[in-house]
């Protein structure tokens, strides 16, 4: 099923993250010279987004932001804020987004950041549980690691690759 270029640009919008970035089954791309321990936070934070957000918990979600992230959706403003970001992910919940997955492609750690590159599917639902369309596409997540240790998604943004229909 193809999706019209309004819903495409919806599900880019709101699907993000995020992110394990890695989809079940598929388990998580090799590292690529980061510690060990850095990576293994990494995918923990990304399990708990993705198991978050699939319950239609976007509050808890968006947890794995620092306080003062950004993130750049398509055809969007930016969502600055932890706060603004659940709002922004409660919204793709509440149109019907779910079954989000992730993939990690790339990671690499650059002493207290790490970027993380990889590609995304999800569903949009109707409000009868139906699957109105699809989407996939990739991203990039720069992540910081807190004073304390902790790894928190610090930028993020996607897009989708999915082609626009023309006129819609």
């Amino acid at each position: 099923m193809t999706v019209s270029r309004p819903i495409a640009a919806l599900l880019v919008a709101l699907m993000f993250a995020t992110p394990t970035r890695a989809v079940r089954g598929q388990g998580p791309a090799k590292p690529t010279g980061e510690p060990a321990s850095a990576r293994s936070a990494i995918d923990a934070a990304n399990t708990r987004f993705i198991d978050q957000f699939n319950k239609g918990d976007a509050a808890e979600a968006a947890k794995v932001y620092t306080s003062d992230a950004i993130l750049m959706p398509p055809n969007g403003a930016p969502v600055k804020g932890q706060s603004a970001i659940a709002e922004f992910w409660t919204g793709g919940w509440k149109a019907g987004i779910r079954n989000v997955k992730l993939a990690t492609t790339e990671f690499a750690v650059h002493g207290n950041y790490a970027h993380e590159l990889g590609t995304y599917e999800l569903e949009v639902h109707k409000p009868d549980g139906t699957v109105a369309g699809r989407d996939h596409g990739k991203y990039m997540v720069l992540w910081k690691r807190a004073p304390g240790g902790e790894w928190h998604w610090y930028r993020d943004i996607y897009n989708s690759s999915v082609a626009a229909t023309p006129g819609k």
